[in-house]
């Protein structure tokens, strides 16, 4: 009965041994790069993404039309005036909801980011923006 009992053991082991193997296969992909920053983005965007921020005064730059010239304005934080690098026209800040929006740009990898507004009625600026390549989230909160 003792060669039995081994034998059982062995084999219990061995079991046991495969099933941590097969774990350790399946759950090694889904492991995160600790160089990767991964979490979850605003609560109410109900999204994932690698990074994200809130608030106007975390607006992503902005690329907007003058007015006099059309020429494209660069504007890196919202808080900064405009100023048309063609006709050298200054607008401050606060006329950006004026201004034509051409595009948001993501300030992690610069690309150009989809952006939207939920409340048109309420708001003349954007209220979200995404990068489609690297998961940037931006929030306008409004409480």
């Amino acid at each position: 009965m003792s060669g039995k009992r081994q034998q059982l053991t062995h084999m219990a082991h061995s079991l046991a041994e495969t099933a941590r193997r097969v774990g350790h296969l399946l759950v090694e992909p889904l492991r995160v790069d600790p160089d990767t920053e991964f979490g979850l983005a605003i609560p109410d965007a109900q999204t994932t993404a690698m990074r994200g921020d809130v608030g106007w005064f975390d607006r992503p730059p902005a690329v907007v039309e003058c007015q006099e010239c059309e020429s494209e304005i660069y504007q890196h934080r919202p808080t900064t005036d405009l100023d048309c690098p063609e006709c050298w026209r200054e607008f401050p800040c606060e006329e950006f909801p004026e201004l034509k929006l051409v595009r948001l740009v993501c300030p992690v990898c610069q690309e150009r980011m989809k952006h939207g507004r939920r409340h048109p009625q309420q708001f003349d600026v954007p209220e979200w923006a995404s990068c489609q390549n690297c998961q940037y989230h931006w929030e306008f909160e409004h409480f």
